[in-house]
């Protein structure tokens, strides 16, 4: 992890995380602002049929552009964001905690999760589909991972705080 925990890696990091971020804005501004799947904690079956519905009435393109989108811009963000609190965390975390790990395990749930909801929405054919519950399943580990992730970059940040606070002068 040496290796990738450079200045250079969080630039580059921070770069895809903002190019993301707008892309992502673009993406909910094309659909309408509906609550997509991947922005959700839970569903079943019939949310996502009724979103893939939903998304048909807005136009014909859109289930389209909802399933590009996952496959792409949301597929580089993961990746972004998992290595720029990666890095953080390896550098919070120096003396051999492997917290660095749990954004890379929130990365391979959300890639997880945005291949299942792309499958589920160029399948659509108006019934709910069974593909929902590992899709739910991979957004909420999603969602549960990037909590404690987030605690976890808190907690280190703090004691980072404290001992630079503590140091004498």
């Amino acid at each position: 992890m040496e290796l990738w925990a450079t200045r250079r890696t969080v630039v580059a990091a921070l770069v895809g995380v903002v190019g993301c971020v707008a892309g992502l804005a673009w993406r909910q501004s094309r659909l309408a602002g509906l609550d997509l799947l991947d922005s959700r904690g839970w569903y079943t079956p019939e949310d996502a049929a009724d979103l893939f519905d939903a998304l048909d009435q807005l136009d014909a393109s859109a289930r389209a552009v909802y399933a590009a989108t996952a496959l792409t811009i949301d597929m580089v963000f993961p990746a972004s964001y998992g290595l720029l609190l990666a890095v953080l965390l390896f550098r919070l975390f120096r003396g051999g905690a492997r917290l660095y790990l749990l954004p890379l395990a929130v990365a391979l749930a959300d890639a997880l999760e945005n291949i299942t909801i792309a499958a589920l929405a160029l399948s659509h054919d108006g019934a709910p589909s069974p593909l929902a519950w590992p899709a739910a399943v991979f957004t909420s580990v999603k969602w549960v991972l990037l909590v404690a992730t987030l605690a976890a970059t808190c907690v280190g940040g703090m004691r980072w705080l404290w001992a630079r606070t503590r140091r004498p002068r």
